[in-house]
């Protein structure tokens, strides 16, 4: 049999070797971990990189939230569109504009025969007041919106010696509105004037004859303002 000093120093050995070989284990464990947590992180990185915040999904949020804790969910842009909503009421227009607010401002449609009469881009003395209303509210906005006007007509050709096509005309009309509308101090640096002509109806006139059809071209001729928010820099991805 073996020496006990040399039975003690092989059992001392393999105690040595389980420990070093418990701490490996445990090392490599850690190791692997440390791996799968860069991995993570690394993935993390990435999808955050290409998301663009979306306003739908915040307001929704809000909304879900608001709900859930017993509250009301404000709609944005209540105070414009009140004041808007109070105007046309005064001008009388109520019956024939209409108000929809959209994720990233508000769109205010109006048939543009309060405003010109048939193939003519001046705008009358009548439908001067309306637009300066309009443009006052507007106005206390300066800097929160862009203003898009947008002319539409329908889709009866024109071709006159001032007014070549419908591109002109409709183009002529959101101008005009464009430039009354900093007449009253709404900023130019905010307005857009877009000529749409008859590329975006609101009714189909395929098929149409008689009434039907001259109905469905009046709700074409229009004149469209909208608002779209100028949002913060750190969310400048959302779609304006």
């Amino acid at each position: 049999s073996l020496p006990k000093k040399e039975i003690r120093y092989m059992r001392s050995s393999k105690r040595r070797r389980q420990r070093a070989e418990h701490t490996e284990s445990e090392e490599n464990w850690l190791i692997s971990y440390a791996d799968l947590m860069t991995l993570l992180w690394g993935f993390f990185v990435i999808i955050s990189a290409f998301s663009v915040p979306s306003k739908d999904l915040i307001e929704k949020l809000k909304q879900e939230t608001a709900e859930s804790m017993g509250g009301e969910y404000v709609q944005p842009f209540n105070e414009l569109t009140d004041e808007l909503k109070d105007v046309l009421d005064q001008l009388n227009l109520t019956e024939n504009a209409k108000i929809v607010v959209l994720s990233d401002g508000v769109k205010l449609t109006i048939k543009s025969q309060y405003f010109f009469s048939s193939g003519s881009a001046s705008l009358s003395r009548e439908s001067e007041r309306i637009l300066s209303e309009i443009g006052k509210v507007l106005k206390r906005q300066n800097g929160k919106f862009k203003i898009l006007v947008e002319g539409h007509t329908d889709d009866e050709p024109i071709q006159t010696k001032n007014i070549p096509s419908n591109w002109d005309l409709s183009s002529a009309r959101a101008s005009e509105v464009v430039r009354l509308f900093e007449s009253v101090g709404v900023e130019h640096d905010f307005l857009r004037p877009i000529g749409l002509a008859d590329v975006d109806p609101l009714k189909t006139v395929k098929g149409l004859v008689g009434r039907e059809l001259a109905a469905a071209r009046a709700e074409n001729r229009r004149i469209v303002i909208r608002l779209q928010e100028i949002l913060p820099s750190h969310i400048k991805g959302v779609k304006e």
